[in-house]
């Protein structure tokens, strides 16, 4: 392919400025969690954490295609014949893609982010007990026996997990002061943590774009943002009452500022995993040229050329 081709072809995914190119990215990295699945599904994992490592790839690849669907928008006729034109609900479209950031985040904390393996440890093991924490929740509505005594060994899991916590060579190294900090999180069902040494800091939902070592302040209030239509803020509600006015162009607007966020964090999810499992490098270098371009754009421009998957953007410098 000529040098000025593969340019255009490149640039027509670096700014998607319509709905229709903003899916057929999405059907780029659709593909790419497909191949990735399906090539390194029987690859030997050390861990269940890396095995839970790749549940989570699929997990993104099914986000990203109802992701795709939602683009679709929908419309409605009425028994007496009066229509709803069609739409896209930016609100929903802001939901899925905090759930996304959320998942990219947890992801680059819990396999990426951490320098040893103890470090590694202690997160993916809070992350597990917080989810049978949260899920213990239910114990006053269950009647099945059979979940009743799968709630009995989820419990004695998470002692399990507690004791691991404890016996951790990292934990033991701490004070009691940061020992304390990370029995707090046990308490609130919470992982989301930093290490500095055996020093311990809690961190929040917004702070992991430091985290993720996104760069300047483009995403710093992002995760604030998709909040606020996570949740039926007022805010939500007069935006939505002034979204479907004359100008259609507003809402759909929205929704592709929306997705330059899903964007960026679906690419580094891919960078991050790669990075985690070098394997599945192969399976990235085997899509299309602009196919592998595109998707490490969208991570470049987050986080800088440092965090590169490969070279292949050199393709489309003069030589």
């Amino acid at each position: 392919m000529e040098i000025e081709e593969l340019r255009r072809q490149c640039k027509h995914f670096f700014w998607c400025d319509t709905i229709p190119i903003c899916q057929e990215l999405l059907d780029v990295y659709a593909n790419f969690f497909f191949e990735a699945v399906v090539n390194h599904n029987y690859d030997k994992v050390d861990s269940q954490a890396d095995a839970d490592a790749r549940m989570v790839l699929q997990m993104m690849m099914t986000k990203v295609l109802h992701l795709k669907n939602v683009l679709n928008g929908v419309d409605f006729t009425s028994k007496k014949g009066k229509t709803l034109n069609n739409i896209i609900d930016p609100t929903i479209v802001a939901s899925l893609i905090r759930n996304i950031y959320e998942t990219t985040g947890m992801f680059n904390l819990i396999y990426h982010e951490p320098k040893t393996k103890d470090e590694k440890q202690i997160k993916y093991l809070l992350w597990v007990h917080a989810g049978l924490s949260y899920r213990n929740r239910f114990d006053g509505v269950i009647t099945l026996q059979e979940n009743k005594d799968k709630m009995e060994d989820e419990l004695k899991q998470m002692e399990s997990i507690r004791k691991e916590i404890e016996q951790n060579p990292l934990f033991r190294s701490m004070d009691e002061k940061n020992q304390g900090k990370i029995r707090t999180m046990i308490k609130k069902k919470d992982y989301l943590i930093k290490f500095n040494g055996n020093q311990v800091s809690f961190l929040s939902w917004r702070e992991l774009v430091k985290v993720m070592d996104i760069k300047g302040d483009k995403l710093d209030q992002i995760y604030t943002y998709f909040s606020l239509y996570a949740h039926p803020s007022n805010v939500a509600v007069f935006q939505f009452k002034d979204m479907f006015g004359k100008n259609e162009s507003a809402y759909k607007n929205m929704v592709i500022f929306n997705l330059q966020t899903a964007f960026m964090m679906l690419s580094i999810f891919i960078a991050d995993y790669i990075k985690a499992f070098p394997k599945v490098l192969k399976t990235y270098e085997k899509m299309g040229l602009v196919e592998q371009i595109v998707i490490n754009f969208h991570n470049r421009l987050a986080r800088g050329g440092n965090y590169d998957i490969n070279e292949s953007w050199k393709a489309t410098e003069e030589i």
